[in-house]
């Protein structure tokens, strides 16, 4: 039907490819995208038109009763009128029957199949396509939309037709930072990252989730992030062109609209010294004689973490483990901190051989009688130190993590804070800690769970590794510990005495 008319570039043709229920395509802008999700329903117009055009077809139907049904989603009417004008000039040489109907938004091919264009600008907006069935369902610029409307209207995917129901899909396009027109609600930007890009950044990676249905059977359902970037645009003008428009651009709109970086975000306080391909490496054995030691935010309704550092002969920091709990005990935490420092090669005989800080409400009283909560882990022989929580500390730990997070000579050496990739929590949530008003200080509250045990852990290593306690081969007692801090002196990030 239209041999000739779209010749997809190689990512265009991968795309079209994939045989998961969900995917999405997503990363920098210009590698043609939105023509890939205009033209990937195609295929299913191109077989209901067969079948109808052969007679021999096993489920041969006559012209005109296709129940296929695309539907191509955009956030608000208005972004949908340069996709419908691109259909307009690509949809009747598809099939010269085809027509388009201006109320409804839709084209109806000869088969029968149709293709309708809809708009979700309402939180509710979803219930209009409720009482229909898709065999194809499409969003333009997913980060747009609010996570429940995507998952209601996917519940409308559904077909009892013997060859469409083989054949339901649910794509999706996006890049990681579009802002949505104003009035326009947007209750969390970073779904989709967390969706799709979060459990693989890498991409290319099938995510699994098994459904059990109701006689006992279990299926699969699938789901695939695939990164695009702009050098995948077989237009070599194109590129160089729109290159160079979007290398004028502010940092974050440069990191996410020409790199696909989906970990930017405006107005964030690490925002313009935070660089995935600087702070992101990939794991390695830590040498058995670089100074060790972690570093926890306590929670329990609340998430809490542990993150373990080490340091390297130049002073750099690397937070190479990360342990995230919620509902947990302290005995519980202290338990699984001894099962990943045994993993680790970090215990002992009966106890950890480094220490760290920690929230200081490990140490609120509980009562006449009973422990506090760095009593409890003591007696598993996890010890803690307190953390700087005084005032001003919050401003002084991101500064500190602020000049090590920039410090790399121009990207010709080793950050001075980097990251396992491992560690994904602190990657993605440390780059959105959002700055105040006057962007001095973080803001507090909402994910900066792992901001704060960072920030706890950068203080402690402000000597350098003279201020780091050596690994422990016997049972010294706290006292011991705290006596091999030095008394003074300021380290190579160094601001002061480190707060015990």
């Amino acid at each position: 039907m239209f041999q000739g008319l779209y010749k997809p570039s190689k990512w265009q043709s991968e795309f079209h490819a994939l045989p998961h229920r969900e995917a999405l395509g997503a990363g920098s802008a210009g590698p043609g995208k939105t023509l890939c999700l205009i033209m990937d329903p195609i295929y299913q117009v191109v077989e209901e038109h067969r079948r109808c055009e052969d007679k021999s077809h096993p489920h041969h139907q006559p012209f005109g009763s296709s129940t296929g049904w695309a539907l191509h989603l955009r956030r608000t009417r208005t972004m949908l009128d340069q996709t419908i004008a691109i259909t307009k000039r690509i949809f009747p040489r598809i099939d010269r029957a085809a027509r388009y109907d201006g109320a409804t938004y839709m084209w109806i091919f000869s088969s029968g199949y149709r293709y309708q264009f809809g708009h979700c600008r309402d939180s509710d907006s979803w219930e209009q396509y409720f009482s229909n069935q898709y065999s194809y369902i499409g969003y333009d610029e997913l980060v747009q939309f609010e996570e429940e409307q995507y998952h209601q209207i996917n519940g409308r995917l559904r077909s009892t037709d013997p060859v469409l129901k083989h054949m339901l899909k649910i794509r999706a396009m996006s890049n990681p930072l579009m802002k949505v027109e104003s009035g326009v609600s947007m209750k969390d930007p970073h779904w989709v990252r967390r969706r799709f890009v979060d459990p693989a950044p890498q991409g290319r990676v099938t995510l699994s989730r098994p459904v059990q249905r109701s006689d006992g059977t279990i299926d699969e359902v699938t789901r695939i992030y695939l990164p695009a970037t702009l050098f995948d645009n077989p237009d070599p003008e194109f590129v160089r062109q729109y290159e160079l428009e979007l290398l004028t651009k502010p940092k974050h709109i440069r990191d996410a609209m020409l790199y696909g970086d989906w970990y930017v975000s405006p107005g964030s306080y690490f925002g313009d010294v935070w660089n995935s391909r600087l702070h992101v490496i990939r794991p390695f054995s830590i040498p058995e004689d670089w100074p060790q030691w972690r570093a926890m935010d306590w929670g329990f309704k609340q998430p809490g973490t542990v993150l373990w550092m080490a340091m390297d002969p130049d002073g750099n920091v690397i937070v190479h483990r990360e342990y995230n709990f919620q509902g947990k005990t302290d005995r519980e935490v202290a338990i699984d901190i001894r099962s990943i420092e045994r993993e680790l090669g970090l215990w002992g005989k009966g106890q950890s051989q480094i220490t760290g800080v920690a929230d200081t409400q490990l140490w609120e009283a509980r009562g006449d009688n009973a422990m506090s909560k760095a009593q409890v882990m003591a007696g598993k022989g996890v010890l803690w130190l307190k953390a700087d929580k005084g005032s001003g500390s919050r401003q002084r730990g991101a500064e500190r993590i602020y000049k090590r997070l920039g410090d790399h000579h121009g990207e010709t050496t080793s950050p001075g804070l980097v990251f396992f990739e491992s560690c994904r929590m602190c990657i993605r949530t440390i780059p959105l800690i959002q700055g105040t008003f006057n962007s001095e200080e973080p803001v507090d509250g909402g994910e900066d769970h792992w901001f704060d045990a960072l920030r706890y852990g950068v203080d402690f290593a402000s000597y350098g590794a003279v201020g780091i306690p050596p690994r422990m081969t016997d049972d010294p007692d706290e006292d011991d510990e705290l006596s091999r801090l030095p008394p003074g002196g300021m380290g190579r990030y160094g601001y002061g005495s480190p707060v015990l």
